[in-house]
């Protein structure tokens, strides 16, 4: 018993430790950006993805590789370095904007939010079945959730948490700062119980819907390729009867934002649930795709969403480490475990 609580205590300490070092950090950073004003942040944001295209070749080569992996010869070179530079600046300014969005100045933000589409979103709820909102890594999507939330809608967008409890525990204290109810994926049987009774209250579960799924994905068409796809949405539509609504933010020229809601999807029921989820998932990867077809700027080209593949991993899907980044890697999930 003595050893066991030996080896837990400095566990704890280091656990308490890194969480007060992430969450000071992010306390100084938000005044920082509330001092700058909001207009200014996000120019220093795009500085910052300036920065990421010259300085971060990992980066930036992960961007080009699946621009020209979904584009092929649709696009130039010339246009792909120019999205890809754009991609990172908006990557960028999406990040100080959420610093910006935590901090006492947040009602300056809001006001460059509107929301097209309500109407869907409101037809949808009147089934009484709760509503599954699929969105993507578009824009500076968290802000879908503040957004509608302070509209009055019960609403909840899921998030898988990070690997450490010190990572975890800043992550929560930032999601409460920028105001978005979310729910957690882990522990699994709870998030089940608290997705179910959130429908049933005709809630809105907002699931982000277009990462690579490594095991146990629906295969369906995206930008011509097989794309392992979450079973989530589907499967839990199926189950409930819920419609499937997909909801988006787009960034303006001005930096103002949309957030546009779509109609459900439609899809027919036949019995053959494999079939139904199929349908149901390439329905909504065709939405989210139009919309990443609209500003490939807009979208987070970092994930390898083509990786997993019906008859294994694709290598032409993903570029190769190098050696030293392998290793380093290796060492800091052994640090995090």
């Amino acid at each position: 018993m003595n050893v066991k609580k030996t080896a837990v205590y400095p566990k704890m300490v280091l656990d308490r430790a890194g969480y007060l070092l992430g969450i000071s950090m992010v306390y100084i950073i938000i005044w920082s950006v509330t001092l700058m004003g909001y207009r200014k942040a996000l120019a220093v944001g795009e500085k910052i993805g300036d920065a990421l295209y010259f300085l971060f070749s990992r980066m930036k080569a992960k961007v080009l590789h699946n621009l020209k992996f979904a584009f092929g010869e649709e696009i130039s070179q010339k246009d792909r370095d120019e999205t890809a530079r754009k991609v990172l600046k908006n990557f960028g300014k999406d990040w100080v904007e959420l610093f910006f969005a935590a901090g006492p100045s947040k009602n300056v933000l809001g006001e460059q939010i509107i929301i097209e589409g309500k109407e869907n979103l409101d037809k949808a709820l009147s089934q009484d079945r709760g509503v599954i909102a699929v969105s993507a890594h578009i824009g500076n999507y968290p802000l879908i959730g503040t957004k509608l939330a302070k509209e009055g809608y019960n609403f909840m967008m899921v998030i898988r948490d990070l690997k450490t409890r010190a990572g975890s525990a800043v992550y929560k204290k930032a999601r409460e700062l920028i105001e978005l109810p979310s729910i957690a994926t882990v522990p699994e049987k709870q998030f089940f119980k608290s997705a179910l009774n959130l429908l049933k209250d005709n809630g809105i579960l907002c699931l982000i819907s277009d990462e690579n799924k490594r095991y146990g994905g629906i295969f369906v068409d995206f930008f011509g390729h097989p794309a392992s796809t979450a079973p989530g949405p589907a499967a839990l539509t199926v189950r409930t009867g819920a419609p499937v609504v997909p909801v988006f933010i787009m960034r303006n020229d001005d930096n103002s934002q949309r957030i546009i809601i779509e109609k459900e999807i439609e899809w027919e029921q036949t019995g053959d649930t494999t079939r139904d989820m199929k349908e149901i998932t390439s329905g909504f990867t065709k939405v989210i795709e139009d919309y990443v077809r609209m500003d490939p700027s807009q979208w987070v080209w970092t994930n390898w969403r083509w990786r997993t593949q019906p008859w294994g991993k694709s290598s032409k899907a993903k570029i190769k480490k190098k050696k030293g980044l392998k290793a380093l890697k290796k060492i800091l999930r052994k640090i995090g475990q």
